[in-house]
Formats: C-alpha cells, sequence, structure tokens
C-alpha cells in the first residue's frame, strides 16, 4: 500500500514538475508581435506568385494570377499573370439570373469582405491580436485566442508550433454587412527566411449566395544583390 501511495505521489509531482516546465517555456507575447513587424520587412524584400480562385454556392467562378513584388518606398507592383471566368452566370435559388449591377454589387462587397478580413494580417492588428491574447498549450502547438481586435465581437485564433515558435495557422470570425465572415490561413516559411501566408480562404455570405475566395502564395524569390 506504501509503494502504490508513493507511486502516485511521484506520478503528481512528475505531471505538477512539467506543468511547471511548460508555464515557463511560453514565450513573451510582447516580443513575439515585434517579432510580426519584422518579418513583414523582411517579406518584402522577396517577390512572389499569387494565385485567387473565386467561387460561389461551391462552384468555381473565376481563376486569376499575379506576380507580386515591393519596392523600397514600400509601393508594390501586382501584375497579372492570367485569368480564367466562368462564362456560366451566377443565377438565384429560382434559376433567374443576377442583373449586371447586382453581379458587380456581388464582386465588390467579396472584394470589400477580402480587403477587410486580410487587415488582420497586418502587422498593426496581428501584433494587437498577439499581445492581447490568451495563451494555452496543447502538445507542441501554442494557441493563442483573441477578441475585439478589429471590430466588436470579432476573434481571432493563432496556433504556433512550440519547438521552433512559428505560426502554423489562423482563424477569423467577424461580422460583414450583418452576415458572418470568416478567414482561414495557412503559413509557411521560407528556407533561411522570413513566414509568409501560404493560403487563406475568406467565406462570406451575400443575398444567399455562399462567397468563397482562396488566395495561394508560392515561388518567393529574393532578387540577387
Amino acid at each position: 500500500m506504501k509503494r502504490m501511495r508513493f507511486v502516485i505521489v511521484s506520478s503528481i509531482v512528475a505531471m505538477l514538475g512539467a506543468a511547471g516546465i511548460a508555464a515557463q517555456s511560453l514565450p513573451d507575447q510582447q516580443q513575439m508581435a515585434s517579432q510580426i513587424r519584422q518579418n513583414q520587412e523582411e517579406l518584402r524584400r522577396y517577390s512572389w506568385e499569387s494565385k485567387y480562385t473565386y467561387k460561389v454556392d461551391g462552384v468555381q467562378k473565376r481563376v486569376e494570377e499575379y506576380t507580386v513584388k515591393f519596392f523600397p518606398d514600400g509601393t508594390f507592383q501586382k501584375m497579372q499573370i492570367s485569368s480564367v471566368v466562368d462564362k456560366e452566370k451566377v443565377r438565384r435559388a429560382d434559376g433567374k439570373k443576377f442583373s449586371k449591377k447586382e453581379r458587380e454589387a456581388a464582386h465588390n462587397f467579396v472584394m470589400e469582405t477580402k480587403g477587410q478580413l486580410d487587415s488582420y494580417l497586418n502587422p498593426l492588428f496581428s501584433e494587437k491580436a498577439v499581445s492581447t491574447a490568451t495563451m494555452t498549450t496543447s502538445g507542441d502547438t501554442l494557441i493563442l485566442k483573441s477578441r475585439d481586435v478589429v471590430t466588436d465581437g470579432d476573434s481571432v485564433e493563432i496556433h504556433y508550433l512550440l519547438p521552433n515558435r512559428l505560426p502554423k495557422t489562423a482563424a477569423i470570425t467577424t461580422i460583414i454587412g450583418g452576415s458572418p465572415a470568416s478567414l482561414d490561413v495557412e503559413f509557411g516559411t521560407i528556407e533561411a527566411g522570413p513566414t509568409y501566408t501560404k493560403r487563406s480562404i475568406t467565406k462570406a455570405t451575400w443575398q444567399g449566395l455562399k462567397l468563397e475566395i482562396t488566395a495561394e502564395n508560392s515561388n518567393y524569390e529574393r532578387p540577387k544583390r
């Protein structure tokens, strides 16, 4: 019986010790937040390719590809490589086509939605999301959760890999135009370089239509000096 009690007590002490080690190993949030801006500045030294896929109610309607390049003054150049558009017009649930004005309104809405959600990736709001977040761990994943980052009621959840403390994914939810909107992000890291947005999916609803934009970034190159 004494042996069993000793084993149980030893196990509890070991678990508490492991928890203490985990708590001590948590990174400094303010330092993580400041690194976001440094990462963004480093990323602007690269050029890359971006591919955008637009879907309406799960049906692919448009695919566009671009090259992106930043200049020393902070401006950037976005040149289109290709564009493929589905000729079949978007229809209502009753089968009727949307007017040209309505299609333009839908396009403007989804682009404005993407623009608003992409603002969460701006260093200003990314830093706020990290510095104000509650921090927990699950296995080798560091989980940061924050709210009211850009608008009241929004939520941001970022997952980091604890071993290298690099961001893995992010999920943002908010309300835009009275409807739920979300942005899911997958991060990648350039070899011996900065972290970048590898893939993002923007989702929103407009007049009952489910709108989705998938953005994929690849082929990062740093100009030779």
